[in-house]
């Protein structure tokens, strides 16, 4: 360590008495601070990516609530008043997340940030008008932070450096207790900046960071791993050493306020399954109420997942075995004939509330599910017969009718748009847990059974009584859906819902448009598959299945067979649902 930074660490222990901000808070819980900068606006190296990325973190930290400092395109001055108001907001045994993405220079051994009128020439000129990295991190030695992480999203060449020597990229960075940084490459290196295309660094921490209850060192490995895996190993993650443990950006069970008739309850967002969910709370108990008369297998299996150690687990293994059993008989009973195309065009439709999703009435019947056409996992194809009618969204769930749910307290995600309008676009950015969020509200708020559909009725309803390929025919007709190859001009984003033909059962955006959580968990084929409807659901599942493909992919996983899988607890920008409803 310098003599100059041992002297301003110095400096600002003694001043730290001084510092309201910094004397301990009476709160239980553990201050969460944040800074957010995004630079991109340079005058003679701008940069694509930096203010919508700093943005997209912004989003995140303030859906925590962190006390965040952001800023955007920041001068000179405008940069140290921020730098300042954070150090203000420092407290001990804080839980701290620093962002920058712009530029950076180092000289003699240290890093600068440099602000976006800037462009230093020489060593003088980094010493007078940039950030020493060094301050940042000795405001937050003094401090004593319980667990801090500095993201510097700034290992891009720029027109700077070369005159300043020392070789591309960072300079290194020594380890600091309590304190991780983490950088998209190591220090001495640099990567390439592609307009329109996200960095995999930021863009995999994001999906880390929005995973409810992941620690920042299990979200750094996961975003380590990710990338290695996006780029083929041609980008290795840099992270100094893991933070402390405790630093959770999405917290896990966050209280959230929901519509109960006209009165307003809490209950917890729903958990992802594990351990962590086996203590009763309210969101247990909402679960329970809400399935605890359903002749349903598949809730009780459901529940036991989330709850393998609840408080009802042992009445729900017993519903479970004594439903399923019961079942058994029609399973092996000669299938009933596929349901007419002319008695599915009068399929009935309601809607709960007014901010409900429309329904269509799916009648009961048999099918061929699977395929031999192109994968493994897609076969082997067998009979499967949906005793009962059923209830599916008319159009995939809409960002509208998201918004509700949000509004009213039953939803605390917010996704963002991608600047292409909300309304009656279908919601996407959402994970399996956000879904079945959705639906618990909708069932408190309509005191109507809500969930999500079985991946067996899902394929049932998108056919609509139909054998070919895709619900229309063989053939990838142009105009029928919205996908990669599906249209004359193409879309590349998210339609409003409704914009292409129904099927036979009256359901739109079947194929297309957004990828659908349904509530299966992910199998490698369907040998083991329940014969009956309900949800494939063994214990401790990771990976849920999508059906219907998106607007990003191509028509082979449109077919009404077409299935593939993804992480629960993870958001991808074309992911979104649509919900099924009992009788």
């Amino acid at each position: 360590m310098s003599w100059y930074r041992c002297l301003a660490i110095a400096a600002l222990a003694i001043l730290a008495p001084l510092v309201p901000a910094l004397a301990q808070g009476s709160d239980r819980s553990p201050p969460r601070i944040a800074l957010v900068v995004g630079n991109a606006a340079y005058r003679t190296a701008p940069l694509a990516n930096a203010a919508a990325d700093a943005r997209a973190v912004a989003d995140v930290l303030r859906q925590g609530e962190f006390d965040l400092v952001s800023i955007e395109n920041a001068d000179r001055a405008a940069l140290e008043q921020a730098l300042a108001t954070f150090r203000g907001k420092l407290a001990r045994g804080a839980q701290v997340v620093v962002f920058y993405a712009g530029h950076a220079v180092h000289s003699r051994g240290r890093n600068f940030l440099v602000p976006v009128d800037i462009a230093p020439r020489g060593p003088a000129e980094v010493a007078r008008d940039t950030f020493d990295l060094d301050q940042l991190v000795d405001a937050l030695i003094v401090s004593r932070p319980a667990s801090a992480l500095i993201v510097l999203d700034a290992t891009r060449d720029n027109p700077w450096q070369p005159g300043l020597g020392g070789g591309k990229g960072l300079a290194p960075i020594e380890p600091v207790e309590a304190i991780a940084f983490m950088a998209p490459v190591a220090p001495g290196r640099t990567i390439a900046e592609t307009p329109g295309r996200a960095n995999p660094a930021i863009e995999e921490w994001l999906k880390a960071i929005r995973t409810p209850g992941l620690d920042m060192t299990m979200a750094l490995s996961r975003t380590r791993d990710a990338v290695s895996r996006a780029t083929r190993r041609s980008q290795q993650l840099w992270v100094s050493s893991p933070p402390p443990a405790g630093l959770i950006v999405t917290p896990t069970g966050r209280p959230v306020a929901t519509a109960l008739n006209t009165t307003r309850a809490i209950i917890s967002a729903p958990p992802p399954p594990g351990p962590q969910s086996d203590q009763l709370g309210p969101y247990e108990l909402s679960f329970w109420e809400t399935i605890k008369d359903s002749k349903n297998p598949d809730e009780y299996r459901a529940y036991l997942e989330a709850y393998p150690r609840g408080r009802f687990a042992g009445l729900a293994r017993t519903r479970e075995q004594s439903l399923r059993s019961a079942m058994q008989p029609a399973a092996t009973r000669a299938p009933a004939p596929a349901p007419s195309p002319a008695a599915s065009t009068t399929a009935k439709t309601l809607r709960d509330c007014e901010d409900c999703p429309e329904l269509t009435l799916i009648p009961a019947g048999s099918f061929e599910m699977g395929s031999t056409e192109m994968f493994e996992f897609e076969k082997p194809v067998r009979t499967v017969t949906i005793a009962r009618p059923f209830y599916l969204g008319t159009d995939e769930v809409t960002f509208a009718q998201w918004d509700a749910c949000v509004a009213e307290g039953g939803c605390s995600h917010r996704p963002g748009d991608r600047n292409l309008g909300r309304g009656r676009r279908p919601v996407t950015d959402i994970h399996w847990n956000d879904a079945n969020a959705y639906a618990v509200w909708l069932s408190y708020k309509t005191g109507r059974k809500y969930r999500l559909p079985t991946e067996a009725e899902w394929e049932y309803a998108a056919r609509g009584g139909t054998t070919t390929s895709y619900p229309w025919g063989n053939s990838v007709d142009k105009e029928m859906a919205n996908c990669l190859g599906c249209n004359a001009q193409p879309r590349r984003q998210a339609s409003e819902v409704g914009q292409f033909p129904p099927n036979r059962f009256g359901l739109r955006d079947m194929a297309g448009n957004a990828a659908e959580w349904v509530a299966d968990c992910w199998s490698e084929n369907y040998r083991a598959a329940p014969r009956d409807g309900s949800a494939y659901a063994p214990a401790s599942c990771r990976e849920r299945v999508l059906r219907g493909g998106s607007f990003n992919n191509d028509p082979r996983y449109l077919r009404s067979a077409a299935r593939f899988k993804y992480e629960s607890d993870v958001r991808f920008y074309t992911n979104g649902f649509r919900v099924a409803r009992e009788p």
